[in-house]
């Protein structure tokens, strides 16, 4: 599978106030002009499809409310029951279609605006580092599940958004669950911190469910087939999918003297 990666630069800096050396403007990451223009060609094949499912819906209401006219002066009413069932499933179908295909199209223009950093890229702390990964990974919620996916434009399965991440940070981790578990320093689950990865569902080769801690409970995950990119709560994680345990990236960025 082809990979596509975004670059990291900063766009501007702000000048310093004398004696202030926290005062640093945050940095961003902005979207490499490959990948933009893959995102912007998703962007116009869903525009398509929703002027199709547009079209289409249209199409089924109408038919729907004729077969409702037909069936309030039928004298037989049941031999118009069976159609205005079928076209009522269709049409709530559609609805949810085209409310998806929005919200996907809105989610892909989110994923070419820059992401605003708390702090300069190459100056953090790790506990920086974590926060900054969290701001990355609120950047792409709302975009669909893909298994396999590692990119906004098409998707991303758990290990996948994490891959993209950190990789948007400086760090490159593999793009399997078990192996981001294997290479990352693992930490006491009750020190969890902002950026922290936390794994799920244990297997005999590892762990294969991976998210991104971001405090109060809470991570960000890429779930499964058909959800999207999305908030959950760690304790339910833990209880339906198993809990595994829990690395921190981060320190692999914590700069050196």
């Amino acid at each position: 599978m082809r990979r596509l990666f975004v670059t990291l630069s900063t766009l501007a800096l702000l000048s310093l106030p004398v004696g202030n050396a926290r005062a640093a403007a945050p940095s961003y990451i902005v979207v490499q002009p490959s990948l933009r223009a893959t995102i912007a060609r998703q962007i116009d094949a869903d525009r398509q499809e929703l002027t199709r499912a547009q079209r289409m819906q249209r199409v089924l209401e109408s038919r729907l409310h004729a077969a409702r006219s037909k069936l309030a002066t039928a004298t037989d009413p049941f031999a118009f029951d069976d159609a205005v069932g079928r076209l009522q499933t269709a049409a709530t179908s559609g609805v949810a279609h085209i409310a998806a295909l929005n919200a996907a199209i809105r989610r892909l223009r989110a994923a070419l605006q820059p992401i605003q950093l708390r702090t300069p890229l190459g100056t953090a702390s790790a506990d920086a580092v974590g926060w900054d990964a969290v701001d990355v990974a609120e950047h792409y919620l709302g975009v669909r599940y893909l298994w396999g996916g590692s990119s906004p434009q098409s998707g991303f399965d758990c290990s996948g958004f994490v891959e993209f991440v950190y990789a948007q940070l400086g760090l490159t981790l593999a793009h399997y669950a078990a192996t981001q578990y294997a290479t990352t320093p693992h930490i006491d689950p009750n020190q969890l911190e902002a950026g922290d990865l936390v794994f799920f569902e244990p297997h005999a080769d590892g762990p294969g469910h991976v998210g991104i801690y971001i405090g109060e409970g809470q991570l960000i995950e890429a779930p499964h087939t058909g959800d999207v990119v999305k908030l959950a709560p760690l304790a339910n994680l833990s209880v339906g999918l198993g809990f595994v345990g829990a690395t921190r990236p981060s320190e692999l960025l914590r700069p050196t003297a």
